[in-house]
Formats: C-alpha cells, sequence, structure tokens
C-alpha cells in the first residue's frame, strides 16, 4: 500500500481523487494555522521538540506539514498480531475484512430481546466466548463495561476477563492514564516475558480524540505510553455531526482527518514506526428527535470517506458497522446491522467494531452477535468475489448437460458446491415452510438463544492453570498499587459461575 496515492483505494470511493486532495490540503492548512489541543503537558513538550508551535497556556499545538506528511510516512501499512498463544494471528492491514464485537456498552439486552439491564461480568465472559467460538469474528473486544468492575480498574477486570476466555486478539482500551502500562503488565504475566509482549503484539488500544480538535489529558497520555511499550493503537473520532462536528457531511470528514492525523504525528514523533490505525466512530444529531444515532446512513457516508482517506495515507483503517441504533432485534436492527457491514467491507475498512451492538452501542446483545456473525460470514464470502478460473465457468459441463439437462449430478457440481456457496449459517433460516414447521417454526432469536446455549458450555478455550495463576497475581499487583483493598473479591468476576462453583467447592 502506498502513501498518499490513489492506487490502493477501495472498491466503495463516495469521494473522488480531487476531493481527496482538497481534504487533504484543508487540513493540512487546520494543522498549521488553528492546531489541535493536547490536553497534557509531556505531550507538549514532545510536539515542541519535534517543531510544532505550542502555546502552552491554551495547550493548542500548531503542526506544520511536512511533520504530518513524514509522520504519515513513518506509520506503517500493515502489521502482525498475535493470538493469546504467541501464535502468528494476521497481518492487520493487509486488505481482509475483519471484525470484532461493540465496545463499552453499559446495557445488555436481556435473553427476551426486548428489555436492557446492566452489564455484567457474566454478561462480559457470554459475549466473549461467543465471540472466541464463532469463526466469522475475528478479535474479542471490551464489549460491555461490567458493573461489578471498579471504576479505576474497570479495563484491566475487562482484559483479565478476555484474556481468560479467548485465545483471539483483544480490542481494548482504557479509561485513565495508568491504563497501558497496567495492561502490559497483565499481557507480561501471559506472554511470560516483556520481549514476547513488544514483538508479538496481542492487543491493539482504542484512544479517542475530544471533537472538536481535542486529545484530553487521557488519550494523550495513552498515545505516548502505547507508543513507547510497542502496543498498537487504533485513533478513534467519535465526533457528533451537528453538535461536536460541523453539520455538513464534507465538515465532519475534513474534522475527522484532522483530528486523526494530529493522533497520528503523536505516536509516530514518540516512536517512528508505531503501529496505528486510521479509525472512528462517527455520530450524527437528529434534528427532529435529537438522538445521536450511530447508523445512520450519514453516518455511513462519514465513515466510507474517512476510510478513502485513511487507504490514501497508506494506513490500515478501522470504524463501527454490523451495528444497529434499534432497541430490539428487529427489522431496523437487521437492516442497518447488514447495510453497515457491507458498505463497511466495500469500502476497505481492514476492522470493523459493534456486531450485537444496539442502540448507539450503549446495548450489547449475545444472541445479535451470533447474528450478526452469520451475516458476516456472508458478507466476507462475498468479498472474495466470484472464481472465474476455466475450472469454475464451466463451459464444458454446461455443453456436456446442454438444453434441458440437470447439473445435480455432475461430479463438477460436487467438487466445487462448497466453495462456491457458504453454508455457515445455523440461526439464519435457509428452510422451506414444511421443513422449518417440522422443526417447530422458530424464530430467529430461538435460534440464536439455543446456539449461545451450546457455545457457554464449552470451556475448552479457558487459559491453563500456569497462566491463570500469573495473571492473578499481576491483576491483584496492579489492585494493590492503585489502592484497591481485598483486590481477591474481584477475580471471581473473571470465571464463569460454573467455574467459580467448582473452585470453591
Amino acid at each position: 500500500m502506498s502513501k498518499f496515492s490513489f492506487e490502493n483505494l477501495p472498491q466503495l470511493q463516495i469521494i473522488n481523487h480531487e476531493q481527496i486532495k482538497e481534504i487533504h490540503e484543508n487540513a493540512m492548512e487546520i494543522l498549521g494555522t488553528s492546531g489541535v489541543r493536547f490536553e497534557y503537558h509531556k505531550a507538549l513538550e514532545i510536539l515542541a521538540a519535534a517543531g510544532c508551535q505550542v502555546d502552552f497556556d491554551t495547550m493548542v499545538v500548531k503542526i506544520p506539514r511536512d511533520l504530518v506528511e513524514d509522520s504519515i510516512k513513518k506509520a506503517p501499512e500493515t502489521f502482525s498480531l498475535y493470538d493469546r498463544e504467541g501464535n502468528f494471528y494476521c497481518e492487520f492491514g493487509d486488505g481482509q475484512p475483519r471484525f470484532n464485537p461493540g465496545s463499552s456498552s453499559v446495557l445488555v439486552l436481556d435473553r427476551d430481546g426486548l428489555t436492557s439491564r446492566s452489564s455484567t461480568a457474566m454478561d462480559l465472559i457470554a459475549i466473549t466466548k461467543v465471540a472466541q467460538a464463532m469463526p466469522q469474528i475475528d478479535f474479542v473486544s471490551s464489549s460491555v463495561v461490567a458493573e461489578e468492575a471498579p471504576l479505576q480498574l474497570g479495563s484491566q477486570l475487562i482484559y483479565l476477563t478476555e484474556i481468560k476466555h479467548s485465545k483471539k486478539p483483544i480490542i481494548g482500551g482504557a479509561v485513565d492514564e495508568a491504563g497501558p502500562k497496567r495492561t502490559f503488565e497483565l499481557l507480561k504475566a501471559v506472554r511470560g516475558s516483556e520481549a514476547e509482549v513488544r514483538n508479538k503484539p496481542y492487543t491493539i488500544f482504542d484512544i479517542c480524540s475530544v471533537s472538536p480538535l481535542s486529545y484530553s489529558h487521557i488519550g494523550a497520555s495513552n498515545i505516548i505510553d502505547c507508543a513507547e511499550l510497542d502496543i498498537p493503537i487504533e485513533l478513534i473520532c467519535a465526533s457528533i455531526a451537528g453538535a461536536t462536528a460541523p453539520v455538513s457531511l464534507a465538515g465532519a470528514l475534513l474534522q475527522h482527518t484532522v483530528e486523526i492525523l494530529a493522533g497520528v504525528v503523536l505516536s509516530q514523533v514518540v516512536k517512528p514506526g508505531t503501529p496505528v490505525v486510521y479509525g472512528g466512530a462517527p455520530c450524527t444529531f437528529n434534528m427532529k428527535t435529537t438522538y445521536t444515532p450511530m447508523n445512520s446512513i450519514e453516518g455511513d457516508m462519514i465513515r466510507c470517506g474517512y476510510g478513502v482517506m485513511g487507504k490514501y495515507y497508506g494506513l490500515p483503517t478501522h470504524t463501527y458497522a454490523a451495528l444497529s441504533d434499534a432497541k430490539s432485534i428487529d427489522y431496523q436492527a437487521g437492516f442497518e446491522s447488514g447495510r453497515s457491514a457491507l458498505l463497511a467491507t466495500q469500502a476497505g475498512f481492514d476492522n470493523m467494531s459493534g456486531a450485537g451492538g444496539l442502540n448507539v452501542i450503549a446495548e450489547m446483545s449475545p444472541e445479535k452477535l451470533v447474528m450478526d456473525a452469520e451475516v458476516i460470514g456472508l458478507i466476507k464470502h462475498y468479498k472474495k468475489g466470484i472464481n472465474m478460473s476455466a475450472d469454475s465457468m464451466a463451459k464444458d459441463i454446461i455443453c456436456k448437460v446442454g438444453p434441458g439437462g440437470s447439473f445435480l449430478s455432475e461430479r463438477h457440481t460436487l467438487k466445487h458446491f462448497r466453495q462456491e456457496y457458504n453454508y455457515d449459517c445455523d440461526v439464519l433460516n435457509f428452510l422451506d415452510r414444511p421443513a422449518w414447521v417440522k422443526q417447530g417454526a422458530p424464530d430467529i432469536m430461538t435460534n440464536a438463544r439455543a446456539k449461545v446455549d451450546n457455545i457457554l458450555k464449552d470451556n475448552s478455550n479457558y487459559i491453563d492453570t500456569a497462566r491463570e495463576a500469573a495473571l492473578d497475581q499481576a491483576f491483584v499487583k496492579i489492585c494493590l498499587e492503585a489502592g484497591i483493598e481485598e483486590p481477591e473479591q474481584y477475580i471471581k468476576y473473571s470465571k464463569s459461575e460454573e467455574q467459580w462453583e467448582k473452585e470453591t467447592k
């Protein structure tokens, strides 16, 4: 992937080449003349030393064009990710679409599919295990906040739980300044050494800007610490068009570009070559209802626009997709989730967060995550395109069968049907009506509940005893350093009820 190039843009290009250059030029002007605020003195000092014009009173940093463009060139086009066991998992940014559940939901949609409640540690375990079990979902994520988690250490309890229940890489983050360093200690406990954590990245750290045009003390600090600790960064601009960003889609897209590039600069000044993902979670402000939908069609347009900008800069890209603003698992939920996932895939995003999410990602549902996973599988199959080989073209078979014949008994059909079609669907309904009725006429929620129940019974991916003990010990040490008394009481929340009961008997 080339930097500042039109050669590797995605299939879906909602803005043309001239418009891309116009956004870039305007972004360079804003960064150099208006600037971005970094509310962290250490960040101000670092940027001043790199040649930026810094006002230490207002904390506004004006970044020269050459530094911005040099930082883009230094940020890698792809980077390797590894799983819990230290095995190579994927080359992030290689052009393949990957998905993970939504993040930081306060609520969970209950099993009736209609009512919501506060999220718990058991919900985190359920979503993590579903994400691990569904092959269409590539990463696990900090899906829910879990009401039992201590406020000042919630991020580490989430990491502790996800590491124990899944082998897949983690899309995570922190809510405080100490988050990256504390998380690093947990990663070191499971990997066995600092070198293993640095050389084989196992997590990507989400870090948000504060729209308009700011990075908080926590955000700027997290960028610096992640760069110094060799933790890949996913920069997120979560602006609300019409409220914290211009109401015009072009204006929202331009501001998004400015905020993300400012974060790229800080990461590369701290440590050139730091893996950084060009991400976002844009919302729009509905002037009619005052609601801030994350999955409006206008939000999709902003997403597809900044996705093109990220590819123009030669950076891996991220967005939110496969989620819905609906409050129940209904027609709107299915339509919005499928639409956003397909558009984001066509826009070339490397990572898409949001599967299982509802209500501006404020709610999560394990059942919806299963449904979304199957739809994602179909979209990934679509992304592969049509095999145009001579064997797949089947000219000779068409001639052999001839007019009025049948292809069912042909060896060519037996050879190709599993490759050409996706059959990895357990909850979507592809039965004729008599067969469906014979099964009891289950709706999709009934099928999804049954699938989730089966997944939750499986503990085969739970971490081994030795590494669990090392993790728990590291977590206790982190808690004590944070001033949390009796930290052992929180460790039980990282285990399923069955595991906890078994250990306490």
